[in-house]
């Protein structure tokens, strides 16, 4: 649906306004003559949202993926037109499942029973002081660190317990109590319970030291009947801000918006990660999207993002060569 300059969507934001902007950029690039331009494939993915395996990771193992550079379209910014950013890397994650274990008995009786759902909540909280550990950052990250940090206060709507956070949110993983569940019926203690956690890590920082020190902190509690698995562990990535890739598509957006993007460190993942790890080739991330539509129920994407993130993709193979 189109009102005034926004475009409404299910995706319109989180990606398939990006994904419009690549179809149409094809096609000027397909009316310039080969010589004047870079070689550039084009792929339309599936599967991102939940792991990959099946679209960009599949792509990967077959070999039908290759190239000198990478440009991820599954970006956001506040502003793409006013206020472009280039997303120069992404955290890397930890996903753990919290399983606890103790012994059933009537509700009115819990001093036979051992109820695992008090262990859960124990444990959680144990976990949940991790994001106190002060991760392990180089230092040629800082700057794009701090750039990322003053892009998360541009909304100005953050109370100031979210500012706290977002100072944070780099230097200390981020910590996330995504699922619970426990219990069989209201008047029976719980034997089981379990809980998932989402972790983020800044590139750079090694999820798996993360993991270790967790597993340190719960063994040195004494809640005993409570064990941590590893469920998905990836580390981030980052690229220089100065390399000639960056370069070229700095040059791009700033013929296109005569605006001077700024680096940022996306706070998710993208395909970018697969693919730094496969191909080992620099990838960036500049899209059409809107950071705080994205999933949300009044997703859209704006005319002038997509013109804008279309141009750049056009202008792009022609400077980066």
């Amino acid at each position: 649906m189109v009102v005034g300059d926004r475009i409404y969507g299910r995706g319109a934001s989180d990606m398939k306004g990006s994904c419009a902007a690549a179809l149409i950029a094809a096609k000027v690039l397909s009316e310039i003559k080969y010589e004047d331009k870079a070689t550039v494939d084009f792929w339309f993915t599936c599967d991102e949202e939940v792991g990959s395996s099946n679209g960009t990771k599949w792509l990967l193992e077959t070999g039908l993926i290759n190239g000198d550079a990478c440009l991820i379209g599954d970006s956001l910014s506040m502003d793409p037109v006013n206020e472009p950013y280039v997303d120069v890397g992404c955290k890397g994650y930890l996903r753990l499942k919290l399983r606890a274990v103790g012994r059933t008995a009537h509700a009115s009786m819990p001093f036979y029973g051992d109820n695992a759902i008090d262990k859960l909540i124990a444990a959680a909280e144990v976990i949940k002081k991790s994001g106190e550990c002060r991760l392990k950052i180089p230092l040629d990250i800082e700057e794009t660190i701090k750039s990322s940090i003053e892009y998360l206060f541009s909304k100005r709507d953050l109370n100031e317990k979210q500012k706290k956070a977002v100072e944070k949110a780099y230097h200390h993983p981020t910590i996330s109590l995504t699922m619970i569940s426990g219990g069989v019926k209201i008047n029976v203690v719980p034997d089981y319970a379990e809980a998932s956690f989402d972790i983020r890590v800044t590139p750079g920082a090694n999820p798996e030291d993360l993991a270790r020190h967790i597993n340190g902190l719960i063994s040195e509690s004494g809640i005993g009947g409570v064990n941590v698995e590893i469920m998905g562990l990836e580390n981030g990535y980052y690229e220089s801000w100065n390399s000639d890739f960056a370069t070229s598509l700095k040059r791009s957006i700033e013929i296109v918006t005569n605006s001077q993007p700024k680096p940022k460190i996306l706070l998710g993942a993208t395909d970018a990660v697969p693919i730094k790890k496969v191909l080992g080739v620099p990838c960036l991330g500049f899209g059409a999207g809107i950071e705080e539509l994205a999933h949300a129920p009044n997703e859209h994407v704006t005319v002038g993002g997509l013109l804008v993130a279309t141009k750049v993709y056009s202008i792009l193979p022609l400077i980066f060569r």
